[in-house]
């Protein structure tokens, strides 16, 4: 099974899905999935299907919810990512899927160990032309060495890799509460 897990938005009818790297389709609307989560697709249980960065957001149609329904989704995303054949996606505007893949390199190589080391996290919640932002978790979150992190290191490095005059900033919401299986049935209903 492909490593992921759900993560609360501010919609309760909306999960962010974030996925191991390199399992993902490519940036985009799907307007097709394999397997079941196909069928949920054209059934109209899920109402958009979004790729980013790193992340898939779900969105569950009105009248359904995440109670009912989260096993079934995260079984059939599970399922479908092991299918890349079967995916039909509308490209996102802008494909920006080079700068993210180097950054999603980087957070689960040297940059990411190194917040692992000291207790946190980072991890990538989009990429826009040449502004990339992260969300820290953990010890990161409100350590003084987070810009120091993420600028002299992430930042240098990425501008390093592409000649761009890369930017990075971290995403100003609260910290994001990741749901276990177990816990997924306990979503805002």
């Amino acid at each position: 099974m492909i490593p992921m897990h759900a993560i609360a938005t501010d919609d309760p009818r909306r999960l962010r899905w974030v996925i191991a790297p390199g399992h993902l389709p490519p940036a985009g609307t799907v307007r097709r999935a394999p397997g079941r989560l196909g069928a949920l697709l054209d059934d109209g249980a899920i109402e958009e299907l979004l790729v980013r960065a790193g992340d898939m957001l779900i969105t569950l149609r009105d009248g359904n919810d995440w109670q009912e329904l989260g096993d079934r989704v995260r079984d059939a995303l599970g399922e479908a990512l092991l299918d890349p054949a079967g995916w039909q996606v509308d490209a996102a505007p802008g494909d920006d899927s080079g700068l993210a893949e180097i950054v999603t390199e980087l957070l689960a190589g040297p940059i990411g160990a190194l917040a692992e080391s000291h207790g946190g996290s980072i991890e990538l919640v989009s990429v826009v032309g040449t502004h990339v932002t992260v969300r820290t978790s953990g010890a990161c979150q409100g350590c003084p060495a987070v810009d120091s992190t993420l600028h002299d290191r992430l930042e240098r490095e990425l501008r390093r890799r592409t000649g761009e005059r890369v930017t990075v900033s971290t995403e100003a919401q609260s910290a994001p509460r990741a749901w276990g299986r177990k816990l997924l049935s306990l979503i805002v209903r």
